[in-house]
């Protein structure tokens, strides 16, 4: 039995029952682009917003590749596998990551392909005493695991050969979920990517990526790092992404404007998922707001929740 019959065959959740449940998720709304070439980790240093040294250490880090004017047109999760570098990236960007990062290439010695032989699976919740460090990434019999710095979350990275038996070994004493449970716990991480609808409209740093390392502020040059860099050190953010938790049967699109009750703009969606108690976004959201929010003008019955680490807002 290949792998796309045997998960097509398991009975996936659409969430956990409750907040604090194990889970294992199928994460095929996520793609695997691998780099190789003996150029791959310089040219992509030039690239991405987080600084590739500390992956070749053993990290694995969100970062993004921007626009001229410094928001983000892609983002992925990139992490090292002997000497290539992996990037996690939204399905449906894999392409678009793929563009984008071949647009300055010319004559540098780097290849970008899409892996279709990768199979991601989300841990949450009570992981093994053989995962990582917190940050850290680490390669056993099972695949590569990348896990989570501020929760208790982590990602396999492993093949389709192989697949059925990992999975059939870690579901135990788990609740097994489809894509929408690994968004909810990328949302309960503080976790922000660029998914499509979202192109173009973030700074690094908006998407708290200053907290979480996947912007250095200290490592050279980058497309879009001037204007990145100029906001760190002489503006002001007025907005970041935070939480909101909410009731009413509202999916919420990437880049969605949401409005606060006087019908102002008040923020832009980066990503949304359902759970036990209703649903849950990452949403950027202006520092004053008060977390009561509107799709249009219907009520999302929202306040804001809690993220696994402190916003560094400047007075």
């Amino acid at each position: 039995m290949s792998w796309s019959e045997f998960i097509a065959a398991q009975s996936l959740a659409d969430h956990a029952a409750t907040d604090n449940a194990a889970t294992l998720s199928q994460c095929d709304h996520l793609a695997v682009i691998r780099a190789h070439g003996d150029e791959a980790g310089h040219y992509l240093q030039g690239q991405l917003s987080c600084d590739l040294h500390e992956v070749d250490n053993g990290s694995h880090l969100t970062g993004m590749h921007l626009s001229l004017k410094g928001r983000g047109l892609v983002s992925v999760r990139i992490v090292r596998d002997g000497d290539d570098y992996l990037m996690l990236c939204p399905a449906g960007q894999s392409e678009a990551v793929i563009k984008s990062l071949m647009k300055y290439r010319l004559r540098a010695k780097v290849e970008f392909q899409v892996d279709e032989q990768a199979v991601i699976i989300g841990l949450s919740g009570a992981l093994p005493a053989t995962s990582p460090e917190p940050g850290q990434s680490g390669r056993n019999g099972q695949g590569l695991w990348l896990r989570y710095p501020n929760t208790d979350h982590a990602l396999l990275i492993t093949d389709t050969e192989q697949a059925e038996s990992v999975w059939t070994v870690l579901v135990q004493d788990r609740t097994a979920t489809n894509a929408n449970g690994w968004r909810q716990a990328d949302i309960d991480a503080g976790e922000g990517m660029i998914y499509p609808g979202a192109e173009d409209l973030f700074l690094p740093q908006v998407l708290n990526y200053d907290v979480t390392a996947g912007v250095n502020f200290k490592k050279g040059c980058y497309t879009g790092q001037e204007v990145v860099a100029r906001m760190h050190f002489k503006g002001k953010l007025k907005q970041r992404m935070q939480r909101i938790d909410y009731t009413a049967e509202l999916d919420l699109a990437p880049g969605e404007t949401l409005r606060n009750s006087d019908g102002k703009a008040a923020g832009e969606v980066v990503s949304s998922a359902r759970n036990h108690a209703g649903r849950s976004a990452l949403v950027v959201l202006r520092r004053d707001t008060d977390g009561v929010l509107f799709k249009d003008e219907q009520p999302l019955n929202s306040q804001l929740g809690t993220l696994p680490y402190a916003l560094p807002w400047k007075d």
